[in-house]
């Protein structure tokens, strides 16, 4: 498929184009939105919201290699599902709770290698969408997103240092997770 041939169709109104657009893309922008919103129903109106935002705004789409168009989908998909959580005001900070590792900073915690290559990935994907609203997003956004914590700021509407925050306690809490599944270090 030549994605500007087909970007080009879609923005002439193409009816067999946008499906066209929509069923190549639909499951992975699809899984963004799981990422970040938990609620099956709502992120498929995420999905459906993105494909609007996105055939509404064709003539700001600028391909710069094969798989641009996807990735530009899934980008659109991440904000929109963002906004849905600062709109229901979820991305709310967890204060920290009691630390069983002293005052040692998470960012310094070790990852055991060896334990995380265990984690399948599906039960991986799973344990990330188990963690609290705020921590997820912030995680998504800095590690499966690209963004860095300036971005993740402006758009969560916090401070860089919450967003540094919410990623060191998201990796804390999903080591927590992976240990208590997989056992802890001898």
């Amino acid at each position: 498929m030549d994605e500007r041939s087909l970007v080009r169709r879609c923005s002439a109104g193409d009816p067999g184009a946008r499906q066209e657009m929509y069923e190549t893309y639909a499951g992975r922008v699809l899984a963004v939105c799981r990422r970040y919103v938990r609620d099956a129903d709502r992120a498929r109106d995420l999905t459906h919201d993105t494909f609007l935002k996105a055939w509404d705004s064709l003539d700001r789409f600028r391909p710069r290699r094969a798989g641009s168009l996807g990735a530009w989908l899934c980008r659109i998909a991440a904000h929109l599902s963002v906004d849905e959580l600062r709109k229901g005001k979820r991305l709310v900070e967890i204060p920290d709770q009691a630390r069983d590792d002293g005052d040692r900073d998470p960012e310094e915690m070790p990852v055991d290698q060896d334990r995380l290559r265990q984690v399948p990935v599906e039960e991986l994907i799973d344990l990330i969408a188990s963690l609290p609203e705020g921590y997820r997003a912030v995680f998504n956004l800095f590690c499966l997103d690209g963004c860095s914590h300036r971005e993740i700021a402006q758009m969560l509407g916090i401070t860089e240092k919450t967003s540094q925050t919410q990623y060191l306690k998201a990796r804390r809490k999903l080591a927590a997770l992976i240990a208590a599944k997989y056992g802890a270090d001898e």
